[in-house]
């Protein structure tokens, strides 16, 4: 037992010596870098590739990681309340209704699951707020055009992304993007039109190979076979559930129907829907399960959301082009 040290009158010399200098400076922040490169993918970077591209590509499942279909539900002890929600259409006393983005029944729950491919989806940070993605590569990951930062010098400014961030925690880390592959650039500035929407995906290159820690979806190029199917999980980081800070799923999603539209010689579909989306479930992925595959694979990134009040559809980017693009990238940036 260590004995307390005895009153007395002691007197006390220090000799005090000056801090070695580098403890005086600043330490200062770390930042990613910027401007990201960006790269706007054409018909002369796939002839270059001297193979076709395809419009269906695996994922990968980790050894001995956890698979589940569906996530686990956060517990309702631990749901946090919407920060603001109305029933969809419901006007208030300013006469103001939620966006018709949401509707009855809302679907969508939280959930805290770090099993796969659940781990696969993340919450991406940019200059202007946050938005939400998928892993699609080894260090490929799938968001909307209109999120990144797109700047008037060609590039982009930094955006990261964080698999499986739920509030603070961030069980696998953040990286950051070096590289953006895209058809066209949604700004969203004025809203998205059908040729935006279409097109409204990007593939990020990260600085390290998150992949082959939490593993990646695969993909497939959409068909209008399966409009009307309830089929299609989505998760996202939307504002009005958990802050944007949680992720949350969606099940059995049903995709409506396909608008044809043209941009950088391909041909993508803006899908429209009637899903539950709002704001910051952007570029989140709509994927489903075939027999045979251990990994989902992503056929759509979650679009535009319908704030009018008449109760339109939301929209979603999709078809052959987005695979396509997945497999450029993983080409060119292995």
């Amino acid at each position: 037992m260590t004995e307390p040290i005895p009153s007395a009158d002691w007197e006390t010399r220090i000799t005090a010596r000056p801090p070695a200098a580098q403890s005086r400076e600043d330490p200062g922040h770390s930042f990613p870098p910027r401007p990201v490169a960006a790269v706007h993918v054409t018909p002369l970077h796939l002839s270059a590739l001297d193979r076709e591209i395809s419009h269906e590509l695996d994922g990968y499942l980790p050894d001995g990681v956890a698979v589940r279909a569906v996530p686990r539900p956060v517990p309702p002890e631990q749901v946090r309340p919407p920060l603001w929600r109305r029933p969809p259409g419901r006007a208030g006393d300013d006469d103001r209704g939620e966006g018709t983005g949401v509707f009855r029944p809302d679907d969508r729950f939280e959930f805290s699951d770090t099993s796969f491919p659940w781990r696969t989806c993340g919450r991406v940070q940019t200059p202007a707020g946050w938005a939400s993605g998928v892993m699609v590569g080894p260090r490929h990951m799938l968001t909307a055009s209109h999120a990144v930062p797109w700047l008037a010098s060609g590039g982009a400014d930094w955006m990261t992304f964080t698999p499986a961030q739920f509030d603070t925690s961030t069980p696998f880390g953040t990286t950051h993007s070096t590289r953006v592959y895209s058809w066209l650039r949604a700004h969203g500035a004025d809203g998205i039109d059908s040729t935006e929407a279409a097109f409204d995906y990007v593939v990020c290159v990260l600085s390290r190979r998150l992949g082959d820690t939490v593993g990646w979806m695969g993909s497939r190029a959409y068909s209008t076979d399966w409009d009307g199917k309830p089929v299609w999980g989505h998760v996202g980081y939307p504002f009005d559930i958990g802050s944007g800070a949680r992720p949350v799923y969606h099940p059995r999603g049903v995709m409506d129907g396909t608008v044809g539209e043209s941009a950088s010689g391909r041909t993508s579909f803006r899908i429209v829907h009637r899903n539950d989306a709002v704001a910051g479930q952007s570029g989140g992925p709509f994927f489903g399960w075939w027999d045979g595959d251990p990994w989902p694979r992503v056929v759509a990134g979650q679009s535009a959301e319908n704030w009018g009040r008449e109760g339109g559809p939301n929209a979603a980017g999709g078809g052959s082009a987005l695979p396509a693009l997945i497999d450029y990238a993983r080409s060119v940036e292995p």
